[in-house]
């Protein structure tokens, strides 16, 4: 659900024209010359240029077009519970089947986490069963208190029956008082018993979930600490995998690795979500082959994977599922068509023909050469450009039109093709890519103290690599060491509030105190097991700032695995910022080249576009030019929002991905012949940023725009079709986003058409 590229202009490319019908006809004598004519006053200003459009058969209605770009599914491979990835043992372009071992996670870290979900799980049960014992109290209570309540009631009705001949009218009603009185109170006491009855059972389900998902959580983990690995649920190709040098540390749900079915394309509407896609109704869906219409119809996502999406507030783009019978292409950009009709093959005119007088539509019909007759006509449904003709005229007749447009006088004819846009983008910043480098980094400000290793030493997990002075490390402890007495201390004072009642309620023997009794010593246990509970919490987060911290601000920075030193960046003495590189461990080999997407001021760079996988990627050094494949990306500013959605044997699944540390959007190409020196003296990287197949593309100055009088901001685009030895005025479709040494016409014009170029 990655959205693929993101292009200027138009958001979201949505563009609306209308049907085949508008195409209509300007009938002009001698190229372009303009006839003496008899014209009848009209009430519309006279026009710069005047002729006839042919009354034609067409479709009424609108065509609003989509662009997607082709991708392939794929699949999040992440862990089921928080773990320290040690190692990956893919990179993007790899491939693999279902099963293979894609990464190794630190169990002693799964270990640690494993116990803490049992604390969980255990403090979840304790205080479940504790709250329920209360609240069952609560309605015991309750129902005791509407007993006796019924008991008094019964009495004052027994008394009332015995003396009912002795007592006056004023006692009567005191009598039918008391009982409203019993009645009220008794329907309040049964509305308390029903809210403490509901609340239990919604306390029953809450529980049950998070028993539920902390037994999975426990059993991923038991799963982990068994094994460590981390197995590709799909087969097919690397394209990501998880920074190590920024984090090895990834939770439940992220993306160590995402793995591509490239053989599973299909089209990604861009910026159209499902949850905002408006065209699902829309009968008339299709792409064009080779100018002819394929239908086309939506990927459907299951309800489980649309309740994950709305969990993470997260919904995918649309999917516009490969059509049977069409190949389509990595990266390549297609156009989606949406047909709405409001009338299919109806007699039609130009809107311009039509004028309007005492209510009545008509037209001015051309009779001879120099004549032309006023008929009143009955109109239909009608678009942006046409009406239909319900009755008056013919198919073939000439109708009079008006135009403000410069008709070309002076042109050669241009005959339509079909060929390939292609606008290039350029990574200018790009070298060989690190595979399982660990660089070490400054978790804080501070000052190194001392540097333990020197460059190309071999380290054991567990080694000392560095001190840092960083100020903060006696505060922190401190900090940490007083949460923890100030849980006890809350706790003391709590335990004490609660004995003072007790011993208020000791000698008291009615059953009333009774159940007070017993829910307050039931509410002693339940603080015992949140005490007990946080302190466990609050004592491993100490013991965490302890380890590696002299209590005076110095922190001890270990090896969290073996290795050989590259690299050392900076000396005792220094003071390095929070993310400042100190030190890098080997890594091993790649044969894959890192690009950047850099500015510049010389060159044209769209900075938030990368190269698609399977895309061509090419560097040209000198007389020699490299080739090589795009094979997969890095996690940056341009697609953090995305994940994986998809759904297998085991149910829904939603991934995600975390930063891979670059300032600029990256991605990563496999050249075809072995990386060489020459290669980084080539300019850039050079790849698509919008590359289509089999589209008609026009100079631009073909193409002309027509604003709406009244509507300047609705603008239309034409261009001059030549029939014969008159001149058509055909509108066309444009996205102002594919634009490059021409401009791609969506819909208007086929291949053999044959154009005015002046």
């Amino acid at each position: 659900m990655r959205k693929k590229k993101s292009y200027a202009g138009n958001a979201q490319s949505v563009i609306p024209v209308v049907l085949t019908g508008l195409f209509f006809v300007m009938l002009i004598g001698g190229c372009g010359s303009k006839k003496t004519e008899t014209i009848p006053d009209l009430e519309e200003p006279a026009a710069s240029n005047a002729s006839y459009q042919q009354v034609t058969y067409g479709n009424i209605g609108t065509t609003n077009v989509l662009l997607g770009t082709a991708v392939p599914k794929e699949y999040g491979q992440a862990y089921e519970a928080n773990v320290t990835v040690t190692k990956i043992l893919v990179e993007p372009g790899d491939t693999v089947e279902k099963g293979d071992v894609l990464a190794y996670a630190d169990v002693d870290e799964a270990s640690a986490s494993r116990k803490a979900k049992q604390q969980e799980l255990s403090h979840e049960n304790t205080v479940y069963e504790l709250n329920q014992k209360i609240n069952q109290l609560q309605q015991n209570k309750l129902a005791n208190q509407q007993k006796q309540q019924d008991t008094a009631e019964n009495n004052i009705q027994d008394a009332a029956e015995n003396n009912i001949q002795e007592e006056d009218n004023m006692q009567e009603s005191a009598t039918e008082n008391n009982t409203q009185e019993t009645e009220a109170e008794a329907e309040d006491i049964t509305s308390q018993i029903a809210v403490l009855q509901e609340n239990s059972r919604y306390d029953t389900k809450l529980h049950e979930y998070r028993v539920q998902k902390l037994n999975e959580e426990i059993a991923a983990l038991d799963a982990l600490i068994a094994d460590g690995t981390l197995k590709a649920n799909h087969s097919g190709e690397v394209v990501y995998t998880k920074s190590l040098t920024v984090s090895r540390n990834a939770g439940t749900g992220e993306n160590v690795v995402v793995v591509a079915d490239t053989e599973d394309l299909a089209i990604e509407l861009k910026d159209v979500t499902v949850q905002n896609y408006k065209y699902k109704d829309v009968l008339e869906k299709y792409m064009l082959q080779s100018g002819e219409r394929v239908p086309v119809t939506e990927r459907e996502y299951s309800t489980d994977e649309l309740v994950l999406a709305k969990i993470n507030n997260n919904y995918p783009n649309v999917l516009i599922e490969k059509p049977e019978g069409v190949e389509l292409k990595a990266g390549e950009l297609y156009p989606i068509y949406f047909e709405e009709k409001k009338a299919e093959h109806v007699l039609l005119v130009g809107n311009d023909s039509l004028y309007q007088e005492d209510g009545e539509t008509y037209v001015y019909v051309k009779a001879g050469d120099d004549t032309r007759e006023k008929r009143k006509v009955t109109a239909g449904a009608a678009d942006d450009h046409n009406t239909q003709i319900t009755d008056g005229l013919a198919e073939g007749e000439a109708v009079y039109y008006e135009t403000t447009e410069r008709m070309p006088s002076d042109y050669t004819e241009y005959t339509v093709e079909r060929s390939d846009f292609q606008v290039e983008n350029h990574g200018l910043k790009y070298g060989r890519a690190d595979k399982n480098a660990r660089v070490y980094l400054a978790a804080k400000e501070g000052e190194i103290v001392k540097i333990a290793v020197e460059k190309d030493a071999e380290v054991k997990k567990g080694d000392l690599l560095y001190i840092i002075n960083t100020g903060e490390g006696k505060a922190a402890i401190t900090e940490a060491a007083n949460a923890i007495e100030t849980e006890n201390t809350t706790y003391q004072k709590q335990q004490t509030d609660y004995d003072a009642q007790l011993i208020e309620l000791q000698n008291a023997t009615d059953s009333v105190s009774d159940y007070d009794r017993q829910m307050i010593t039931l509410q002693k246990e339940v603080a015992e097991a949140d005490h007990s509970y946080t302190l466990q919490q609050l004592q491993a987060a100490y013991d965490t700032l302890s380890r590696g911290n002299d209590g005076t601000g110095k922190l001890s920075v270990y090896a969290d695995e073996d290795g050989q030193v590259s690299k050392i960046t900076v000396w005792e003495g220094d003071t390095v910022e929070a993310g400042d590189e100190i030190l890098k461990m080997k890594g091993e080999a790649s044969d894959l080249l890192l690009v950047q997407m850099v500015s510049s001021k010389s060159v044209t760079v769209y900075t938030d576009d990368i190269a698609e996988a399977g895309e061509p990627v090419s560097i040209t050094s000198g007389d020699t030019t490299y080739t090589g494949t795009c094979v997969g990306f890095a996690a940056g500013s341009n697609n953090l929002d995305e994940g994986c959605l998809y759904i297998d044997e085991n149910g829904a699944h939603y991934t995600f991905q975390t930063t891979s540390g670059y300032d600029t959007p990256a991605f990563y190409v496999r050249m075809n012949d072995e990386i060489v020196d020459d290669m980084g003296n080539g300019e850039s990287v050079d790849f698509p940023y919008i590359s289509m197949e089999d589209v008609i593309v026009l100079p631009a100055g073909m193409i002309y725009e027509e604003k709406d009088a009244m509507h300047p901001d609705k603008v239309s685009y034409f261009v001059w079709k030549i029939e014969g030895d008159h001149l058509v005025k055909q509108y066309v479709l444009l996205d102002d986003t594919l634009t490059g040494n021409g401009k791609v016409v969506l819909f208007g014009i086929e291949s053999g058409d044959v154009l005015a170029r002046e």
